[in-house]
């Protein structure tokens, strides 16, 4: 047993602990007999390495009971200071009238979304456009977002010359300096967590090791805040970073295979898009009842542009900011983006068939991710199979 299996074991029993009790009532008896058996075998086995392992996954498993236990009397959320927007209020204000000074609704509201996070003017009808086409979460500071505003900041870095370590550690602090300007929203800081933790992956650049950091970050944020575990947001950063951990490679090997996206270099960024979102699918079903026929074709046809979308809009905001005549200039490649993306949505959202309403219960959930484990299982046991043979 390695260290990095005890490790996720240790982990794994903490997030087991809250999962009990955010959805059980767990009995205080309980959990001091975890408590007392956990001491127990590791005093009396104490040289018997696999069984004080258990002990202390049984000790661990009982403070993340009581840590949610604790939470349920008095939660005073102690992420909520961070809501605050602090110093860069002021600039997030000013961005945000630049964005509805140069642009007329629905394409201001889309771009403030996308670029600062401010989906108050986003109205019910594209909102419900936007969920039939199946890229609601372009329009979202979720775990897809964070991600492609990380790897273009990596691109950023590696474009003016930094080595690849150094280009991940310029990403973090940009996207951090980032999630501080729209204000800390809960959301942001689940995903930039996550964000930093995938980022933090591709630095180690081993699989076991990035499942370890995604469980630390999911652990760290829920000894905080144990409500989180019933957060759709947090399990949606969550599963969608996973997702790309896992699935990204399969996708990128599938997408490489097509001439048109591996000529323009679009493979990477649609197969983490796609591994997200079959990773994200079954909870989003679960919880709102619906699948989107016209994701796939959808997601193809938008994502691409998202990142050329996000430089271009980050650079009208900074020069609209400082000089309006210069920011006019800049607008025009944002306006010509956002009018191809409301151009694919407004295609595709008017067909009948475009989506499904469609629910399904708790054991079909648990059937879906048992086996998207399966598949992973056995992709890398091919993984395993091709090295052993090579």
């Amino acid at each position: 047993m390695t260290s990095s299996k005890i490790f996720l074991y240790f982990l794994l029993s903490f997030v087991g602990g809250v999962f009990l009790s955010s959805f059980f009532n767990v009995p205080k008896l309980i959990i001091y007999e975890l408590f007392i058996l956990g001491v127990f075998y590791s005093l009396i086995f104490f040289k018997q390495k696999a069984i004080v392992v258990f002990a202390i996954c049984l000790i661990i498993l009982g403070l993340g009971i009581l840590r949610t236990e604790i939470s349920k009397d008095s939660e005073s959320g102690s992420l909520s200071v961070l809501k605050r927007e602090g110093y860069f209020s002021a600039l997030k204000q000013k961005f945000r009238e630049v964005i509805y000074q140069n642009f007329s609704p629905p394409q201001s509201s889309i771009l403030a979304a996308i670029l600062i996070g401010d989906k108050e003017k986003i109205t019910q009808e594209w909102k419900e456009k936007l969920n039939i086409a199946g890229v609601r979460h372009i329009t979202a500071i979720s775990g897809m977002h964070i991600v492609i505003l990380s790897q273009i900041l990596l691109g950023l870095g590696i474009f003016l010359g930094l080595y690849r370590g150094q280009a991940i550690y310029f990403a973090l602090a940009i996207l951090w300096c980032y999630i501080f300007l729209i204000g800390f929203q809960p959301s942001a800081i689940r995903a930039g967590i996550m964000g930093s933790a995938l980022l933090f992956c591709q630095k180690i650049g081993r699989q076991k090791a990035a499942l370890n950091t995604l469980i630390l970050a999911a652990v760290i944020m829920l000894a905080v805040k144990p409500s989180l575990f019933k957060n759709i947001g947090f399990q949606l950063s969550f599963l969608a970073t996973l997702g790309i951990v896992y699935l990204t490679p399969f996708f990128k090997n599938l997408f490489e295979k097509t001439k048109i996206l591996k000529t323009f270099n679009l493979s990477s960024l649609l197969a983490m898009t796609f591994a997200a979102q079959i990773f994200t699918l079954p909870i989003l079903i679960y919880n709102f009842g619906y699948l989107s026929l016209a994701g796939p074709v959808t997601n193809i046809l938008i994502v691409p542009i998202l990142p050329y979308l996000m430089g271009s809009g980050f650079l009208f905001l900074i020069t609209a900011t400082l000089w309006p005549p210069l920011g006019f200039i800049f607008s025009l490649p944002v306006w010509l983006f956002l009018n191809y993306l409301i151009l694919v949505i407004n295609f595709f959202s008017r067909f009948f068939w475009a989506s499904l309403n469609f629910q399904i219960s708790s054991f079909w959930l648990v059937v879906c991710y048992f086996f998207l484990g399966y598949f992973i299982w056995q992709l890398k046991k091919k993984e395993k199979l091709k090295l052993l043979n090579y």
